[in-house]
């Protein structure tokens, strides 16, 4: 492989994007084109090629990136073309892997990975890579491939000619576009992480982003004809939050109208013209724009409560978010107007729907609970409502369910709680309610239904979340309850100082996450009989994840997982994302890995990238099902580790039920799940605390979670895996009944029966003006 180097100050970042450069075997040559560096880059460059004879300097200055570009790929003499930027590194084995891919499909002009962009800290996020599937069109929403992670056969440059030195900033998204155009069956895609490339101030990113917007604008419009402003939107976003930078001496309304005018051939007029009026550039409009902007804004639309509820569930109608000055309250009223016929509680923001005569007053009703939440679905947030009702009949506390079907279009295959079920729309008939779905589903529930299943009872809320931090736009919830049920510290956390704030009660309520006799599960003959029904090895010492797929994969981390397993037990000659090991550790061939999720109901990479893992690793099983509950028990209960690397948990259930079915537990530190990750089998990660990624996780930019020590983890991996081939594959009820009558007890529905029973009757004596008994 040749590999192309432009280079223009580089700084502290040369010696190592060199060194991961010339520490591949495949790289023949390194060809670096220097722009005409002023910080001591070019007399470094000179240093190592002294040292280095595949490192070649081939200008000295040019005229722009891509004909520094171009001077190199005229030089080179390898077959195979790479092209590292002198800021950004290639993971050990990314050549390999790329030469090893290319070999095996002769029809491939041209393939790309997985890339990961990382700040100065050390901590990245993926790239949002697509596989090339998506085709030309996959371009429109974004440019998807990660250019360091590239390697292209001669051919394709004999054949697509020259980058295009016209373009100053997106001559790499040029070179792809006309990649996909000409050949969009040839170009092959690798499930590892071949670049990192680093985000600094100093990057044509950073340091353009209007070239870079204009440009992608321009690009787009010439494969697809004139389209929306999304790229002169994304900037003026990103001039808003300090990202970009106006020129001197220029106005923000200015510069932007400068960018429209240049911009206005490669847009669609209708499209323009929103921009324009949005973000207040036509002089002869903005001044009625903005006046109708105030005269919303007075109108004081976005204080009543069914409209902050309604941005709870829609966050881009947020008015203090970034966005177009013209607008935000505007906004509000035309959402009103949209979504009114699908939320009756928008359309008449002031009245109450009922009388106070038709409700049951609160004294008038009975002790119980009515518990609101997902009935019936498969995943964890529905569980929480059937373990409620469990642990509340356990405490022989009268309770009845009120179902609100979920809208990701979720198998509804659990049927335990029919017998409960409440179908009155005035809501249940108990005294209290406790509310089991997250803060946002339970705000569109409301929108639909309306306040009327609220009056007249205490309202007590067991919402999820999973940062330290609640949500700006879940505020509203906080006034439509009476009293917050946190399951875990860290939602506790989250919590108390809106509690605070707000004088609502908190009680810290751990769920239960009860499995019952876990013997049916764990017992050799049945851990057997799963291991053969799932297509398992039968002796391998086995680990195991699941997740829900159509959660956050990026919180989840099941991605850390697999490269957690595939580093501590590496095989020859497999190209993970780590290289190619020599040779293999002495447990490789005697451990397996089964990743579990709920399939997908929407296309996910992450998903695709598993599969494509899993395919080069036959000891890597990936399941995709809705399982009953007895099955995925039964299917957990044969393994013996359970690996949850995530980056935070609201609480952990999961890892509740492995500890009960005695898999040892290897778990980030960190989350709802550190309350009882204690005890023998509990084995916790280390961590770094890290700033979320803007927009990786909704709700939650400017929050922080933890990025898991992947080196300590494979390192616990190693430890399990040898003790449990030293014989120790028996669950631990039967090798420490006492330890394991202690998970059980923790998680137990009558544990938590008791907690909620004490509560419950305080509130039901203090609003009884009653003396306990």
């Amino acid at each position: 492989v040749s590999v192309l180097m432009p280079c223009r100050n580089a700084g502290p970042h040369l010696d190592a994007a060199v060194q991961s450069v010339l520490g591949q075997p495949e790289c023949r040559e390194l060809l670096v084109a220097d722009g005409g560096s002023s910080d001591g880059s070019l007399q470094r460059l000179e240093a190592l090629a002294a040292e280095n004879p595949r490192l070649r300097i081939v200008s000295r200055r040019d005229h722009g990136v891509a004909d520094g570009l171009n001077t190199a790929l005229r030089a080179a003499q390898g077959p195979l073309i790479g092209w590292l930027n002198a800021d950004d590194l290639y993971t050990p084995g990314a050549l390999a892997r790329a030469c090893a891919a290319l070999a095996a499909q002769p029809q491939w002009l041209m393939v790309y990975g997985e890339g990961e962009e990382f700040q100065a800290n050390g901590i990245g996020q993926r790239y949002p890579t697509l596989p090339p599937a998506c085709g030309l069109e996959g371009f429109r929403s974004h440019c998807f491939i990660c250019q360091p992670t590239v390697v292209f056969r001669r051919a394709l440059a004999l054949l697509l000619g020259p980058f295009d030195e016209r373009w100053r900033t997106a001559f790499d998204f040029d070179y792809w576009l006309r990649a996909f155009a000409a050949f969009p069956q040839r170009i092959g895609y690798l499930p590892h992480l071949q670049a990192r490339t680093r985000l600094h101030p100093a990057t044509i990113t950073s340091q353009q982003r209007a070239a870079v917007a204009l440009e992608a604008t321009a690009l787009l419009a010439r494969h697809f004809g004139p389209g929306p402003t999304a790229r002169l939107h994304s900037y003026a976003i990103e001039l808003q939050l300090g990202i970009a930078q106006l020129p001197p001496d220029v106005s923000f309304t200015d510069h932007l109208s400068q960018l429209a005018a240049q911009a206005s051939a490669h847009l669609e007029p209708s499209a323009l013209a929103r921009f324009r009026s949005h973000w207040l550039l036509d002089p002869a409009t903005a001044p009625a724009a903005s006046q109708a902007e105030h005269k919303a804004a007075a109108s004081g639309l976005h204080r009543q409560l069914p409209i902050r509820l309604l941005q709870a569930v829609h966050p881009k109608l947020a008015i203090d978010g970034a966005g177009p000055p013209a607008g935000p309250h505007r906004r509000l009223q035309r959402a009103q107007a949209k979504f009114a016929p699908s939320y009756p509680l928008l359309r008449n923001l002031t009245a109450e729907s009922l009388p106070a005569a038709s409700l049951t007053p609160f004294a008038q009703r009975p002790f119980g609970v009515n518990l609101i939440g997902h009935a019936f679905e498969p995943f964890g947030i529905a569980e929480d409502l059937r373990m409620a009702a469990r642990a509340l009949q356990a405490a022989d506390v009268p309770c009845c369910v009120i179902d609100y079907p979920a809208a990701n279009g979720a198998p509804r295959t659990d049927a335990s709680l029919e017998p409960l079920l409440h179908h009155d729309p005035k809501g249940g008939p108990f005294a209290f309610n406790l509310v089991c779905m997250a803060a946002p589903i339970q705000a569109r529930w409301l929108l639909e239904g309306g306040l009327d299943p609220l009056r007249e009872r205490y309202t007590l809320a067991a919402w999820p979340w999973e940062t330290q931090q609640w949500p700006d736009l879940w505020w509203p919830l906080l006034e439509v309850v009476d009293e917050l049920w946190p399951a875990s510290s860290l939602i506790a956390e989250a919590l108390s100082a809106p509690a605070r704030q707000l004088g609502l009660p908190l009680q810290l309520m751990p769920m239960a996450a009860d499995i019952g006799d876990p013997r049916p599960y764990t017992a050799a003959q049945t851990r057997q009989a799963s291991r053969a029904r799932y297509g398992l090895p039968s002796q391998a010492v086995l680990f195991t994840y699941s997740f829900d797929l159509n959660s956050t994969a990026i919180r989840k981390n099941p991605l850390g997982v697999l490269e957690a397993f595939q580093r501590a037990f590496p095989l020859p000659n497999l190209p993970t994302s780590f290289g190619c090991p020599e040779r293999s550790h002495p447990l490789s061939d005697r451990v397996a890995l089964l990743i579990k999720a709920f399939p997908p109901t929407r296309f996910s990479p992450e998903w695709q990238w598993l599969q494509l893992r899993a395919a080069e690793d036959p000891r890597i099983h990936l399941l995709a099902d809705n399982l009953e509950r007895h099955e995925l028990l039964a299917l957990n209960g044969c393994c013996d580790v359970f690996v949850s690397l995530h980056r935070s948990e609201g609480f952990g259930r999961g890892i509740a039920e492995a500890l009960q079915l005695g898999l040892d537990v290897i778990a980030t530190d960190f989350g709802g799940n550190t309350d009882f990750c204690h005890g023998p089998l509990a084995h916790p990660v280390r961590y770094q605390l890290v700033p979320i990624p803007r927009h990786a996780y909704a709700h939650a930019d400017g929050h922080t979670w933890a990025e898991p020590n992947l080196d300590h983890a494979l390192a616990l991996m190693r430890q399990i895996a040898a003790r449990r081939c030293d014989g120790a594959l028996q669950p631990l009820s039967a090798v420490n009944p006492a330890a394991h009558d202690s998970y059980r007890q923790q998680f137990s529905c009558a544990a938590a029966g008791v907690r909620y029973r004490t509560r419950l009757l305080e509130l039901w004596q203090r609003r009884h003006q009653l003396r306990p008994a």
